[in-house]
């Protein structure tokens, strides 16, 4: 989830506030028996003093101002047949204070506790299980300070029902999909770049998303990117817009007018390897700006096989054209877009690895909890700690989390190097770096010894041009840590 600055996370929220109902995306609240099921806070009925967290008028997010016993959330699903369900409740507190939680639901309830320990957002599961009849069924969460004392301040983003052995089976197969990691740590670190249809140039009016594509200067780019030191280089398709810099004809049957005769990524992908460097895509799902795409892709449908129909045929005609020549793929809002529309994850899985069962794909949690186990490894957006996700990291677990939400997946790291993730301020060059050769070589090497492996983002404009300062400092770091 990109949030450049306050303001920005304001105004999005001004904009959800105002958006109509039917340009918000609405579950049917009915259990899927071989599958997660997720219910979202921001989706229940509350009571008083709960409020629902909003940053974009897309994604859903948590439910803050849990703080009384007698607080609750609510939700009415229906199942067409009756089962017991495991139920996990995704959380976070302001403190280390144990948290109990008690869910009713059919004339039952079912509870558990969340101890005290080192984690924020986290994924606690409920003791026993929720036997549900078939039909209609009111469950309400309820959450207390472990210990009796009425002050205590909590934030659900969902709640998540599941099968025992649905779940059982899903972890099996999202483990024997993983790929290796050695050649990710063994890249050190990479570089990112959002040049998207909202880039400008470094001067004068824009140009057509065609003709930047026909013009962007592959080999110089990639002579930059290998003074870095990176070892490889997340290239951003779709963001704000959906348009893909190359041949696509699924994106074609579904909204004409969005991909290019020059095929850039295969372009990038050549010049990259010519210098021992690896290709990955940024992939955004869809957002608010595009009100065409919305429409065509059938984003805000509550039934979501079409909506995700869509996405899987694209991202297997991406994988099939390209196959080894494209490293991985880097999936924004995986915790606050497709994660409430409890997402097919292992058909996504499949189709982003389509043409390269090796490729290395991740769905982005943002700050959240890990929204899925088919992917392989954790983005850890704006984590700039070298030991990870709560600090959770040693050098002695070879770059791979050992507990909390993100357990068993490859750490890495995107940080924004520059001011802003893209360059759209016209006549104004990109925004100077935030370290210095000295700071960035020591944050670096710290990120190496965990195997924690960080994806810089640089600020690039519509023609090329890249902060000159902010390539210097990577230069210098890129000759000491040889």
């Amino acid at each position: 989830m990109k949030l450049t600055h306050i303001f920005a996370a304001l105004a999005l929220s001004l904009a959800l506030s105002l958006a109509p109902l039917s340009a918000q995306f609405k579950p049917d609240f009915k259990l899927k028996p071989g599958d997660f099921t997720v219910l979202m806070g921001v989706d229940a009925e509350l009571s008083d003093g709960l409020n629902r967290v909003s940053h974009s008028s897309h994604g859903k997010f948590q439910v803050s101002g849990w703080s009384n016993a007698n607080q609750s959330a609510t939700w009415k699903i229906t199942t067409d047949k009756p089962g017991a369900h495991e139920v996990f409740v995704l959380v976070k507190r302001a403190n280390n204070q144990a948290l109990a939680f008690k869910l009713d639901a059919a004339d039952k309830s079912i509870r558990g506790t969340l101890p005290a320990n080192p984690y924020s957002w986290q994924r606690i599961k409920l003791d026993g299980l929720l036997d549900l009849p078939a039909g209609e069924s009111t469950v309400t969460l309820r959450i207390a300070a472990a210990d009796g004392k009425a002050d205590f301040n909590a934030e659900v983003h969902a709640l998540e029902l599941v099968r025992p052995d649905v779940r059982e089976a899903a972890t099996k197969r999202a483990l024997a999909m993983r790929a290796d990691p050695a050649w990710f740590q063994s890249a050190r670190y990479g570089m990112m770049v959002h040049w998207t249809k909202q880039s400008v140039p470094l001067q004068g009016g824009q140009k057509s998303y065609e003709q930047a594509v026909a013009e962007f200067d592959v080999e110089k780019f990639a002579d930059t990117m290998q003074s870095t030191g990176a070892g490889f280089v997340v290239f951003t398709t779709s963001h704000a817009f959906q348009y893909f810099p190359g041949p696509n004809k699924a994106l074609d049957a579904i909204l004409p007018g969005r991909t290019t005769q020059r095929d850039l990524p295969a372009d990038l992908a050549a010049a990259l390897a010519k210098r021992g460097m690896k290709l990955f895509l940024y992939f955004h799902l869809g957002a608010h700006d595009d009100a065409e795409w919305l429409r065509a892709s059938g984003f805000w449908e509550t039934d979501t096989r079409k909506f995700f129909g869509n996405l899987e045929a694209m991202l297997s005609d991406v994988g099939n054209r390209y196959g080894d020549k494209l490293a991985g793929w880097w999936f924004d809002d995986g915790a606050t877009n497709y994660y409430y529309r409890s997402a097919p994850w292992e058909t996504l899985a499949k189709a982003a690895k389509a043409g390269n069962p090796q490729r290395f794909i991740s769905f982005n949690a943002w700050e959240m909890n890990n929204p899925t186990q088919f992917h392989d490894y954790c983005t850890g957006e704006a984590v700039y700690d070298p030991r990870g996700i709560d600090n959770l990291l040693t050098t002695s677990n070879k770059g791979i989390y050992p507990s909390g939400t993100h357990a068993g997946l490859q750490a890495s790291a995107c940080l924004i190097s520059d001011a802003n993730w893209v360059h759209t301020a016209p006549n104004t060059p990109p925004s100077p770096p935030r370290w210095n050769a000295d700071q960035l070589t020591e944050l670096i090497k710290g990120f190496i010894a965990h195997k924690n492996v960080p994806i810089f983002n640089l600020e690039i404009t519509q023609d090329g041009h890249l902060s000159p300062q902010s390539i210097g400092i990577f230069q210098q770091a890129a000759a000491r840590l040889k």
